[in-house]
């Protein structure tokens, strides 16, 4: 499930994308299987170019140097069968040259070393070759020196000529190996073509076939949300607004195809909304058309009656204007009273004052006979220890006989001045008790006035109060009623508007009812119009 389900969510994300990530999906596609074609053939050329620089370095070289060896041996050998011909003094040159051929075959063995196939060709090659020159310095080329000819021609055919077909053998046993290398090296070489050409071909092939099969079914995808707009527009030229466009991508052209879905969707809610909206306007406009010829009658009623209602509002006038002049009057007594008020309580006020004043210095006065009090508790004390002393001082007189009769007589006068002074501070006490007494009953009194006052401040406040109130109130009372007076005046100068206003409605009202059977009409025609379209 799970497998199958993946392409499908990959088709679906694929489908669902922009057109141009979709176009650009394909081109890529098509780039890359171009790009890697280009690399592929890039990559086998160059295998191809190494195998042959293999076969060159490998193989064809090789048989340079063994076409050299070859042409050397045969310079040699030249030079050799040469020498008996040339004359003593000629034959040095021959000798130098056939030493140089010598030289130039070992450069050859030298170079071709490296890449020799047939180890025991080229092993019987040197050695053969070697035997050759041995015989042609130890046995030729005396015999030709000593002017034997003959026996050069022996020696050559008997000994020479088996030993250079033993390694010109071997150096053809290497050449054929050699060849058949090369053949094998090539014949892969062109196997090797043959694949990368193949390969090629088939992934050139595929990519191809891959970005056509994405390109088909793209665009047949798009080409079926294409025909499906394109039914659902040719329907809806016609009317027909029941045929809705198949939304099967989430593209652009996916996205036109759900927006026109929506668009029919809307218009046909607007459609039955305009069907709804003319129905209702088509008994609107009966209704408006029974309302207008009642409001009609009703306005040329309403213009009838304003005219009585006018008089009456300029007999309320006038009598308006009377109240508005008593008001005025009202209003000044008040305020008059006012005033006096404002006074008494300001009087009052001071009253309180003085009366608050009057208590502090009573109730001083008070202390102060406190203080004198005990001032005189304290001349009774003193008055008291003076006579307790006169009385030890007339007992120790006593005791002291004649002698102490002068201090007794000083005694008994100082006892006396001491009830003397007694007595004086207990009348002093009396009195001031009385004092005290009084200004307890003065202090009492002065408050019990200062209240009576302090009530009486109130009201007369309370009353001032009231009367700015009521000042208040008259002012606005007397410029109500001065602006009803003016009101009542433009009531009747309104009603006469509206007189002539109700015969101005009764003209609209005719023009109103043409208005409404011309909206009855149009709603008429909207119904009709709307009726073409099914949805």
């Amino acid at each position: 499930m799970s497998n199958a389900a993946s392409p499908a969510r990959w088709t679906r994300w694929f489908t669902d994308r922009p057109l141009g990530l979709k176009i650009g999906a394909v081109l890529a596609l098509l780039v890359v299987v171009v790009a890697g074609t280009n690399v592929l053939s890039i990559s086998r050329m160059r295998d191809m170019n190494a195998v042959q620089e293999e076969i060159y370095t490998e193989n064809l070289r090789p048989l340079n140097d063994l076409a050299a060896m070859q042409r050397a041996v045969a310079a040699y050998r030249s030079r050799v069968l040469q020498y008996p011909v040339y004359t003593p003094a000629d034959r040095p040159a021959i000798t130098e040259q056939a030493a140089e051929k010598l030289a130039d075959l070992k450069a050859a063995v030298d170079s071709y070393t490296p890449y020799i196939i047939d180890q025991a060709a080229a092993a019987t090659f040197e050695t053969e070759f070697q035997k050759l020159v041995e015989i042609n310095e130890t046995q030729m080329i005396p015999a030709a020196d000593a002017g034997d000819l003959e026996g050069f021609g022996r020696l050559y055919k008997d000994v020479a000529a088996p030993v250079v077909s033993d390694f010109s053998q071997a150096l053809e046993d290497e050449g054929i190996a050699q060849s058949t290398q090369a053949q094998a090296r090539n014949a892969e070489a062109a196997a090797a073509a043959d694949q990368a050409v193949v390969l090629v071909v088939t992934t050139a092939l595929i990519g191809v076939l891959l970005a056509a099969g994405l390109g088909v079914f793209m665009i047949r995808r798009l080409l079926s949300t294409v025909r499906s707009v394109q039914a659902t527009v040719e329907a809806m030229a016609t009317g027909d607004l029941t045929v809705v466009p198949e939304v099967r991508d989430a593209d652009e052209i996916g996205q036109m195809a759900a927006s026109l879905a929506a668009a029919q969707v809307a218009l046909r809610s607007v459609m039955a909304s305009v069907v709804a909206s003319s129905d209702a306007v088509a008994a609107a406009s009966e209704e408006l058309s029974a309302t207008s010829a009642q409001i009609s009658s009703s306005a040329q009623e309403t213009s009838a009656q304003s005219g009585v209602v006018s008089a009456a509002a300029e007999e309320v006038s006038r009598n308006v204007a009377t109240v508005a002049a008593g008001a005025e009057q009202m209003g000044a007594s008040i305020r008059e009273i006012s005033q006096n008020a404002n006074e008494a309580a300001r009087v009052a006020a001071q009253a309180v004052a003085e009366a608050e004043t009057t208590n502090a210095t009573v109730v001083k006065l008070g202390d102060s006979s406190r203080e004198i009090g005990n001032v005189v508790k304290v001349i009774t004390s003193i008055a008291e220890q003076t006579n307790l002393l006169a009385l030890n001082a007339t007992i120790e007189a006593a005791r002291a006989g004649e002698a102490g009769k002068g201090f007794a007589v000083v005694a008994n006068e100082v006892k006396e001045l001491a009830q003397a002074t007694a007595r004086a501070t207990e009348d002093i006490t009396r009195r001031v008790e009385t004092i005290q007494g009084d200004t307890s009953g003065a202090v009492t009194a002065i408050g019990r006035i200062s209240e009576i006052i302090g009530s009486i401040n109130d009201f007369q406040l309370t009353i001032a109060s009231a009367v700015e109130e009521q000042t208040a109130t008259t002012n606005e009372m007397s410029r109500s009623v001065q602006e009803a007076a003016g009101g009542s005046t433009e009531i009747a100068m309104n009603i006469t508007g509206v007189s002539t206003a109700a015969s101005s409605t009764t003209q609209a009202l005719g023009q109103t009812q043409q208005a409404v059977d011309e909206l009855s009409r149009m709603a008429s025609d909207l119904r009709t119009t709307v009726a073409r379209f099914t949805y």
